[in-house]
């Protein structure tokens, strides 16, 4: 019997939330085997070794297909050993009969995320937890394993606007790949980079909107005005003076403050119903 925390064996009874459930946040490699399969004698220590010096990076799920007859059918399971991958409930990769730990060593790092990758992932669960430090300290532990990772250089770039250094976030976009570059998450955070400069560049809100009150229609402080508000945060205000401008003037500029509206959005993906509300505004604005 092998005690290891990353190694199980599978019934009825834990099967939904032990190995379905569960493989939603890890890899659940299920080890089919049988007491009179002897090739199975030979797989499963592999397995079993090699999921506790993996440290967690998948967890082993053994199957006894006398036992629980009722989960092979369920896979179809026709000879032993078998074994099955199983990420975000489905089945990812599979292989049949006994293999050499080379082989098993293969199969596993090609269905399990990089070390790199999975930094990032506890990185993303760290700064939704409020620990800023400890993201940050993740993401460059990530780049570190996987310099290709531009994930993180994004999540980074988009920590640093969180205290406006901007001269910091456009060095770690400017880090990533071409193709990165048309990544939508990659596009969010280098347009808080550039409404951030803007509103640097502009004058008060204040003195924004005296200019606005003046003269209904001096679009050029609208979208000054709109990227002080974003820069903040503020985004309904933000909404607001733009679909003014494109209801004054929807052509000013080449639509500027359409096309400016529109980038704004993607800044404001956590407030879902407000840029609901505010596309559809813009649409009955446009017809």
């Amino acid at each position: 019997m092998n005690d290891s925390p990353h190694i199980f064996d599978v019934t009825v009874e834990n099967f939904e939330a032990e190995v379905i459930a569960a493989s939603d946040t890890t890899v659940i490699v299920l080890d089919f085997w049988a007491d009179w399969c002897g090739p199975c004698k030979t797989l499963t220590p592999i397995l079993e070794k090699l999921a506790v010096e993996y440290g967690g990076r998948f967890r082993l799920a053994k199957v006894d297909t006398e036992a629980q007859q009722e989960i092979s059918s369920m896979f179809g399971i026709r000879s032993m050993p078998t074994v099955i991958a199983l990420k975000g409930q489905k089945p990812v990769s599979a292989f049949q009969g006994a293999q050499p730990e080379s082989t098993v060593r293969q199969f596993l790092d090609k269905v399990l995320p990089s070390v790199g990758e999975e930094k990032l992932s506890k990185a993303q669960a760290k700064l939704e937890a409020g620990d800023i430090g400890g993201a940050v300290d993740e993401l460059k532990l990530a780049l570190a394993l996987t310099p290709s990772l531009d994930a993180a250089r994004i999540m980074l770039a988009d920590i640093a606007m969180r205290d406006n250094q901007i001269d910091a976030a456009k060095a770690y976009l400017a880090q990533c790949k071409p193709i990165t570059q048309m990544d939508a998450e990659f596009q969010r955070v280098a347009v808080k980079i550039e409404t951030a400069e803007q509103a640097g560049n502009s004058p008060e809100a204040a003195a924004l909107k005296a200019r606005i009150a003046a003269k209904g229609d001096d679009h050029e402080a609208r979208l000054q005005l709109a990227a002080v508000l974003a820069a903040e945060s503020q985004f309904e205000p933000a909404f607001q003076t733009l679909i003014e401008s494109v209801q004054i003037d929807r052509n000013w500029n080449e639509q500027a403050a359409r096309k400016k509206l529109i980038e704004y959005f993607a800044l404001a993906k956590e407030q879902p119903e407000l840029v609901r509300r505010f596309r559809q505004l813009l649409a009955a604005t446009l017809n």
